[in-house]
């Protein structure tokens, strides 16, 4: 069975959190800002099997004239994530993801303030 969780859910989510996942997230974060949440269960409906959230993540997608100065350029980042926080925070988001090819541009975004992600980021096209 597949159905919107249910207040009855949280207390068996949180034993199967607690056993397997509480090294990788917290409970807590498991349904902050889920636009759909729900579990799959036995055909019973007695046992959970497993249960997701479906978050939406805000990406920055940029194009940068690599003729101009590093300095420049350093500049232009600064401005477009003062610009990117000011619209995600009108949103209710509170994380920007960028997905770089380039070492020195990921480098350059570390030094910014981005971070690793957790875990590997994989897609699917749908």
């Amino acid at each position: 069975m597949i159905r919107n969780i249910e207040e009855r859910d949280l207390a068996e989510l949180k034993k199967i959190h607690a056993k397997y996942f509480a090294s990788e997230f917290s409970f807590d974060d498991f349904m902050h800002g889920a636009i759909s949440s729900f579990v799959i269960t036995d055909d019973s409906d007695n046992t959970i099997i497993t249960s997701g959230c479906i978050r939406p993540i805000a990406e920055m997608v940029a194009i940068t004239n690599l003729e101009k100065s590093p300095r420049l350029r350093r500049a232009a980042l600064f401005d477009m994530l003062q610009i990117a926080s000011y619209v995600l925070r009108s949103t209710n988001m509170n994380q920007l993801h960028a997905f770089v090819q380039d070492s020195k541009w990921e480098t350059q975004l570390i030094r910014a303030g981005f971070k690793r992600c957790v875990g590997k980021p994989v897609y699917i096209d749908l």
